[in-house]
Protein backbone atom coordinates (compact mmCIF):
# COMPACT_ATOMS: atom_id res chain seq x y z
CA UNK A 1 0.00 0.00 0.00
CA UNK A 2 2.25 2.74 -1.34
CA UNK A 3 1.57 6.46 -1.51
CA UNK A 4 3.67 8.85 -3.58
CA UNK A 5 3.55 12.41 -2.21
CA UNK A 6 5.87 13.96 -4.82
CA UNK A 7 3.09 16.02 -6.43
CA UNK A 8 2.09 17.69 -3.13
CA UNK A 9 5.51 17.89 -1.52
CA UNK A 10 6.70 21.18 -3.01
CA UNK A 11 3.49 23.22 -3.19
CA UNK A 12 1.88 24.51 -0.01
CA UNK A 13 -1.89 24.33 -0.01
CA UNK A 14 -1.88 21.52 -2.60
CA UNK A 15 -4.13 18.53 -1.98
CA UNK A 16 -4.24 15.01 -3.45
CA UNK A 17 -6.75 12.17 -3.05
CA UNK A 18 -5.68 8.51 -2.91
CA UNK A 19 -7.94 5.48 -3.26
CA UNK A 20 -6.07 2.30 -2.27
CA UNK A 21 -7.12 -1.33 -2.00
CA UNK A 22 -4.93 -4.15 -0.71
CA UNK A 23 -5.34 -7.69 0.54
CA UNK A 24 -4.26 -7.95 4.19
CA UNK A 25 -4.95 -11.69 4.52
CA UNK A 26 -1.24 -12.39 5.06
CA UNK A 27 -1.24 -10.43 8.34
CA UNK A 28 -1.57 -12.54 11.46
CA UNK A 29 -3.85 -10.73 13.89
CA UNK A 30 -2.62 -12.89 16.75
CA UNK A 31 -6.15 -14.13 17.44
CA UNK A 32 -7.01 -17.59 16.20
CA UNK A 33 -10.69 -16.84 15.52
CA UNK A 34 -10.12 -13.65 13.51
CA UNK A 35 -9.17 -13.16 9.85
CA UNK A 36 -9.63 -10.66 7.03
CA UNK A 37 -12.73 -11.48 4.99
CA UNK A 38 -12.35 -8.68 2.41
CA UNK A 39 -9.54 -6.48 1.08
CA UNK A 40 -8.76 -3.29 3.00
CA UNK A 41 -10.03 -0.19 1.18
CA UNK A 42 -8.34 3.08 2.19
CA UNK A 43 -9.31 6.54 0.98
CA UNK A 44 -6.93 9.36 1.88
CA UNK A 45 -6.86 13.11 1.35
CA UNK A 46 -3.32 14.50 1.73
CA UNK A 47 -3.07 18.27 2.26
CA UNK A 48 0.27 20.09 2.23
CA UNK A 49 0.32 22.82 4.88
CA UNK A 50 3.90 23.87 4.03
CA UNK A 51 4.93 22.71 7.51
CA UNK A 52 3.73 19.10 7.14
CA UNK A 53 1.17 17.01 5.30
CA UNK A 54 -2.15 16.45 7.03
CA UNK A 55 -3.75 13.16 6.09
CA UNK A 56 -7.42 12.38 6.63
CA UNK A 57 -9.40 9.47 5.34
CA UNK A 58 -11.27 6.26 5.97
CA UNK A 59 -10.44 2.58 6.27
CA UNK A 60 -13.03 -0.06 5.29
CA UNK A 61 -12.74 -3.83 5.58
CA UNK A 62 -14.54 -6.89 6.90
CA UNK A 63 -13.22 -9.39 9.40
CA UNK A 64 -14.39 -12.94 10.05
CA UNK A 65 -14.76 -13.18 13.82
CA UNK A 66 -16.17 -15.55 16.41
CA UNK A 67 -18.84 -14.26 18.76
CA UNK A 68 -17.73 -14.22 22.39
CA UNK A 69 -21.24 -15.16 23.58
CA UNK A 70 -22.54 -17.86 21.21
CA UNK A 71 -19.24 -18.95 19.55
CA UNK A 72 -20.73 -18.62 16.04
CA UNK A 73 -18.66 -17.12 13.21
CA UNK A 74 -19.86 -13.85 11.69
CA UNK A 75 -18.63 -11.03 9.47
CA UNK A 76 -17.57 -7.94 11.45
CA UNK A 77 -17.59 -4.77 9.31
CA UNK A 78 -14.87 -2.27 10.19
CA UNK A 79 -15.21 1.39 9.17
CA UNK A 80 -12.59 3.67 10.68
CA UNK A 81 -11.71 7.33 10.43
CA UNK A 82 -7.99 7.85 9.84
CA UNK A 83 -5.96 10.97 10.65
CA UNK A 84 -2.22 11.34 10.51
CA UNK A 85 0.52 13.89 10.03
CA UNK A 86 3.45 13.25 7.73
CA UNK A 87 6.62 15.35 7.55
CA UNK A 88 9.91 15.07 5.77
CA UNK A 89 12.67 14.41 8.28
CA UNK A 90 14.85 17.23 6.91
CA UNK A 91 12.06 19.82 7.33
CA UNK A 92 10.52 18.55 10.58
CA UNK A 93 10.36 20.79 13.61
CA UNK A 94 11.01 19.43 17.08
CA UNK A 95 7.32 18.80 17.82
CA UNK A 96 6.84 17.02 14.47
CA UNK A 97 9.77 14.73 15.25
CA UNK A 98 7.73 13.37 18.16
CA UNK A 99 4.26 13.15 16.61
CA UNK A 100 4.46 12.82 12.81
CA UNK A 101 5.31 9.96 10.49
CA UNK A 102 8.75 10.98 9.26
CA UNK A 103 9.46 10.59 5.54
CA UNK A 104 12.84 10.20 3.87
CA UNK A 105 11.55 9.83 0.31
CA UNK A 106 8.46 10.66 -1.75
CA UNK A 107 7.07 7.13 -1.88
CA UNK A 108 6.06 5.54 1.40
CA UNK A 109 4.48 2.24 2.31
CA UNK A 110 1.64 2.83 4.79
CA UNK A 111 0.51 -0.79 5.08
CA UNK A 112 1.93 -1.19 8.60
CA UNK A 113 0.43 2.14 9.68
CA UNK A 114 -3.03 1.10 8.41
CA UNK A 115 -2.72 -2.34 10.03
CA UNK A 116 -1.86 -0.65 13.33
CA UNK A 117 -5.05 1.46 13.13
CA UNK A 118 -7.13 -1.65 12.45
CA UNK A 119 -5.68 -3.52 15.42
CA UNK A 120 -6.21 -0.54 17.73
CA UNK A 121 -9.88 -0.35 16.70
CA UNK A 122 -10.69 -3.99 17.46
CA UNK A 123 -13.06 -4.58 20.38
CA UNK A 124 -11.96 -6.56 23.42
CA UNK A 125 -14.77 -9.03 22.76
CA UNK A 126 -16.60 -9.59 19.48
CA UNK A 127 -20.39 -9.95 19.73
CA UNK A 128 -22.46 -10.95 16.68
CA UNK A 129 -25.38 -8.73 17.78
CA UNK A 130 -26.58 -6.89 20.85
CA UNK A 131 -29.50 -9.34 21.04
CA UNK A 132 -27.21 -12.40 21.21
CA UNK A 133 -28.30 -14.65 24.11
CA UNK A 134 -25.12 -16.75 24.09
CA UNK A 135 -24.73 -20.31 25.29
CA UNK A 136 -26.57 -21.88 28.21
CA UNK A 137 -24.07 -22.34 31.07
CA UNK A 138 -25.74 -25.62 32.09
CA UNK A 139 -26.42 -27.57 28.89
CA UNK A 140 -24.32 -25.55 26.38
CA UNK A 141 -27.08 -25.05 23.81
CA UNK A 142 -26.98 -21.90 21.66
CA UNK A 143 -29.91 -19.91 23.10
CA UNK A 144 -30.25 -17.94 19.85
CA UNK A 145 -31.28 -21.14 18.04
CA UNK A 146 -32.95 -23.23 20.74
CA UNK A 147 -34.85 -22.03 23.81
CA UNK A 148 -33.48 -23.46 27.04
CA UNK A 149 -35.15 -23.73 30.47
CA UNK A 150 -32.18 -25.17 32.38
CA UNK A 151 -31.57 -22.16 34.60
CA UNK A 152 -35.14 -21.29 35.59
CA UNK A 153 -35.79 -21.63 39.32
CA UNK A 154 -32.29 -22.91 40.03
CA UNK A 155 -30.40 -21.16 42.79
CA UNK A 156 -26.62 -21.22 42.88
CA UNK A 157 -25.68 -23.36 45.94
CA UNK A 158 -23.20 -20.70 47.02
CA UNK A 159 -26.09 -18.23 47.31
CA UNK A 160 -28.69 -20.62 48.83
CA UNK A 161 -28.49 -18.93 52.24
CA UNK A 162 -29.43 -15.61 50.64
CA UNK A 163 -32.58 -17.18 49.12
CA UNK A 164 -33.85 -17.79 52.66
CA UNK A 165 -33.17 -14.22 53.71
CA UNK A 166 -36.18 -11.94 53.70
CA UNK A 167 -36.45 -8.23 53.98
CA UNK A 168 -37.87 -6.85 57.25
CA UNK A 169 -39.64 -3.85 55.71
Amino acid sequence: MKVNVAQVRHSGGESVHYDLVEDFSTFDLGIEALSFQAPVHVQLQVNNTSRAMLVKGTIHTELKATCGRCLESFVYPLDLHYEDEWAFRTLATEDLLETALLLDKDEIDIKDRIFEQIVLALPMKFVCSEECHGLCPNCGVNRNLTPCNCGEGTVDPRLAALAKWQSND
